[in-house]
């Protein structure tokens, strides 16, 4: 966004930013994004695609269950690998990045032997462990997901390309479309065509 601020506005771009910033109430940018409910840019641009019965965000939130870990993925940029790219280049890194952070933690612990900071130690283990068990689920969902090997088709919309995901998206419409994509309400999509070529429609 920054980036993108300063090629619009140049050298006023930081007044721009935190004008924004108190436009939407927010300390920084990044907390508008990462805002999970009312008042955040997902639940934002919700309401803004979805006027009458057209439901159309082209800007997904795939959340881990805590929202602790987030990924945004453009709905225009779809293709069949978007879901291993995700899994390669953002989750499994950072997964072994906190996993690293968690053998640090337990070495630092281990030093510290008997000293008062391993109370405090242990709390931030016990934190730790919990982020790393949220983005093993996260991305394991992903994975699950990814291994359907579906091929994105733009013209059957929004709602029938991210039903799929409907464990991963902070989104109601998602299972509700999955659930009627499953029961073979769709079949003439190409995801409902795809699904039912894998077994997954009787």
């Amino acid at each position: 966004m920054r980036d993108v601020l300063e090629v619009i506005w140049g050298d006023k771009s930081e007044a721009i930013e935190k004008e924004a910033c108190e436009i939407l109430e927010v300390k920084e940018l990044r907390d508008y994004f990462r805002k999970p409910g009312n008042g955040g840019f997902w639940s934002d641009h919700i309401k803004r695609y979805s006027k009458s019965r057209r439901k159309a965000p082209i800007y997904w939130l795939f959340q881990s269950s805590k929202k602790n870990y987030a990924i945004w993925i453009y709905y225009h940029r779809l293709d069949k690998d978007i879901l291993f790219k995700a899994l390669v280049n953002y989750v499994e890194p950072k997964l072994r990045l906190e996993e690293s952070n968690l053998q640090q933690l337990r070495s630092q612990k281990t030093a510290a032997g008997t000293a008062g900071m391993v109370k405090q130690l242990e709390k931030q283990i016990d934190r730790q462990e919990s982020l790393i068990s949220e983005l093993q689920d996260f991305q394991d969902k992903l994975r699950c997901a990814a291994n359907l090997n579906l091929e994105p088709d733009l013209k059957d919309g929004v709602v029938l390309n991210i039903a799929s995901l409907w464990e991963l998206v902070p989104w109601n419409e998602a299972k509700k479309y999955w659930l009627e994509l499953t029961a073979n309400k769709y079949e003439w999509s190409s995801m409902g065509q795809q699904l039912k070529a894998k077994g997954l429609i009787l």
